[in-house]
């Protein structure tokens, strides 16, 4: 995944000059994937974090819905 970001070092560098300089850098995140063992199988660990995450996401939505 990449994003474009705002070069703060180089405007930070650069603004004392009078004439900052403003640039834009590629940035690229690692994916993020489920934690797996080395035959490909997800891990307990991994399972019951996204169980967890799925609870709490439901958990939110409810709360919206019944209460917002």
């Amino acid at each position: 995944m990449r994003t474009v970001k705002f070069d703060i070092e180089t405007y930070n560098r650069t603004k004392a000059s009078g004439t900052p300089v403003c640039t834009h850098v590629d940035e690229e995140y690692c994916e993020i994937g489920t934690a797996v063992d080395h035959d490909g199988n997800p891990t307990l660990g991994g399972r019951i974090g996204y169980a967890l995450a799925y609870l709490l996401m439901a958990g939110c939505v409810g709360y919206f819905v019944l209460f917002v």
